[in-house]
């Protein structure tokens, strides 16, 4: 009886086989031009680095990445380098009495930012003001070229004289700003060692509800702030850590682009091949010329 099953299983299986359809491959075509995919943010502080960063659309015909030949400590490095990065872009930035010119770099490191493949200001005299009308011009050897604008939002301002001098874990704490009449801010609040945060890296760790972030609309002057309740004690020490507030003012073109329809669909900062092709402040191309603003104060923590 048991063979009889397993000849009725084989039969089964091969006859289904032998019925399915011949498969056959299809060539797929696109009449697509490629365009430029741009992320230009302008900072009115000094606390971030303006910045481009240029990739470009690709058409169906090109690999995504390509191999490359590198000589580094007298070795040879055969590595893949990304199609989409745009190398070689003429990237100038104007207020419409000077321009500066942006110029390539694959990693850059002030602080604790991290910058990789984009394009930066050299000098230190680029200084956008709020009310500013900034615009920039990118143009590559290709041929391909986008034009972009920005308002440069009012600066972020924390009131820190209501502020306490320490932060207790479960201490309550009102945090108050200067009001924007037409632009949206963003809070984010977290300790700035992170000793309480999840650990990304390895995929573990306690997460204390330090960290949290709050979409501030126009003419909203405050909020309350309070650690999330842990769901179990967590009795870690430290030495010492920081209660980081940082608080942005943003532009329309970079509200539009991350927030407003970025809660509709996931837009990436790092573009590249991701999303579905919306423009805000860019012409001839997709992506985003934005600016924003930072304050930032800090507050030591105590158990």
């Amino acid at each position: 009886m048991r063979f009889i099953i397993i000849s009725l299983l084989s039969f089964t299986l091969f006859g289904c086989l032998s019925l399915a359809p011949e498969l056959e491959w299809e060539d797929v075509t696109s009449d697509h031009d490629p365009v430029l995919n741009v992320f230009g943010l302008l900072s009115a502080d000094s606390i971030l680095t303006s910045f481009v960063r240029v990739h470009r659309t690709l058409d169906m015909e090109e690999a995504a990445d390509s191999l490359i030949r590198d000589t580094i400590g007298g070795g040879v490095f055969i590595d893949y380098t990304s199609r989409f990065i745009v190398r070689d872009a003429e990237v100038i930035v104007s207020n419409g009495m000077n321009e500066y010119i942006f110029e390539y770099t694959d990693f850059f490191w002030d602080e604790d930012q991290v910058f990789q493949q984009v394009y930066l200001y050299p000098g230190n005299d680029l200084n956008p003001q709020p009310g500013e009308t900034w615009t920039l011009n990118v143009t590559t050897p290709g041929g391909l070229s986008i034009t972009g604008e920005t308002i440069v939002p009012p600066m972020a301002q924390i009131f820190t004289e209501g502020l306490p001098d320490t932060f207790q874990l479960d201490q309550t704490m009102e945090i108050t700003w200067q009001p924007m009449a037409d632009n949206y801010q963003i809070m984010n609040v977290g300790n700035y060692l992170g000793y309480f945060g999840y650990d990304y890296y390895y995929g573990d760790g306690f997460s204390c509800g330090l960290w949290q972030e709050n979409i501030i609309k126009p003419e909203e002057a405050s909020w309350t702030y309070r650690r999330d309740i842990c769901e179990e004690s967590y009795d870690q020490e430290w030495d010492e850590d920081l209660l980081s507030l940082n608080l942005m003012s943003m532009d329309n073109n970079y509200f539009d682009y991350f927030i407003k329809f970025g809660e509709v669909e996931f837009s990436s900062s790092t573009i590249g091949e991701g999303g579905s092709g919306r423009s805000f402040g860019i012409d001839g191309g997709i992506g985003v010329f934005g600016s924003v603003g930072i304050d930032r104060h800090w507050i030591p923590m105590i158990p």
